[in-house]
């Protein structure tokens, strides 16, 4: 490993696997043993504070591995919130520092955020979800609310919509994400209407004709049959997937290929013509339209 580098992204890059299962020393020693490869050079550093920790409790290990200019120390830590492992790379990077970064992390994103702290747009985007209503407008007195904060309101919205598969409450996922806690920009626009269904959308200068989420869970290709769109690569690229093949998630040989959507970008919603095409930033965007029109989607 060469000096210096770290080989995992520091602290819950990994979820484990199943977190059913209580963490032990044992466990914990066995998962470190498969993040590593290894199975002689972990040695246990014991932590009492990490050890009966109110959250991100887990255990840590030293590993020693080999360089060109000898021996280095790494850091494992193995929690109930995920794994890291990473080099002690400087006099500062101690395992104590490392372990203390972790236990800070993870008593601030499960801190509690009470309602003084947070803007109307906030508390309305909160209800909202509690409620599991999909827009600010259906939220009983949301009509008195000006049409600024309601456009906020509607982007925090949607960003906590796309957590809603995660056993977090709005509030939780607010602390996971401190950026959704800043204000609005002024002068900012956050939300445009969906134009098959003309529910709110990430506003998208250069997509003025994106689908909300919901639209988009709703792709299918000319059969009618459900694709899920993924970029080929971090460089770009975009494949079409048939999305009732993707339901193992370790078995990239299970998925099947919508070759006919992967080359043409031509899909459908409720029957209604739409492009799947790779973002010109990354990830993936559906754009209502024909393709072959002159006034189709375009990147």
């Amino acid at each position: 490993m060469p000096s210096g580098q770290a080989v995992a992204q520091y602290a819950g890059s990994m979820r484990r696997s199943d977190p059913n299962v209580p963490l032990t020393a044992e466990s914990a020693l066995e998962t470190a043993r498969e993040i590593t490869n290894s199975r002689g050079t972990l040695v246990r550093y014991p932590h009492a504070g990490l050890e009966s920790a109110r959250y991100g409790r887990g255990f840590a290990f030293v590993e020693t591995v080999g360089s060109d200019d000898g021996g280095r120390d790494c850091y494992v830590l193995v929690t109930t919130t995920g794994w890291a492992h990473g080099a002690l790379s400087s006099p500062a990077r101690t395992m104590d520092a490392v372990i203390a970064e972790h236990l800070a992390k993870a008593e601030h994103v499960n801190r509690e955020i009470l309602d003084g702290e947070l803007s109307p747009a906030h508390l309305v985007a909160l209800e909202a979800y509690d409620r599991g209503l999909p827009r600010i407008a259906d939220v009983p007195g949301a009509g008195a609310i000006d049409a600024a904060t309601t456009d906020y309101a509607e982007y925090l919205l949607i960003s906590l919509r796309r957590h809603r598969g995660e056993p977090m409450s709005g509030r939780q996922i607010l602390a996971h994400n401190d950026f959704l806690l800043q204000g609005p920009e002024v002068g900012r626009r956050y939300t445009q209407p969906c134009p098959h269904c003309g529910r709110p959308v990430m506003h998208a200068q250069r997509y003025p004709r994106a689908v909300c989420d919901d639209c988009r869970a709703r792709t299918t290709d000319r059969a009618g049959r459900r694709i899920t769109g993924y970029n080929t690569s971090f460089s770009g690229g975009m494949i079409a997937y048939y999305t009732d093949t993707l339901g193992e998630p370790n078995d990239p040989a299970a998925r099947e290929e919508c070759v006919e959507v992967t080359r043409t970008g031509l899909c459908f919603i409720d029957g209604v013509a739409a492009t799947m095409r790779e973002a010109r930033f990354g990830g993936i965007v559906v754009q209502l339209g024909d393709p072959e029109s002159p006034a189709g989607p375009t990147r």
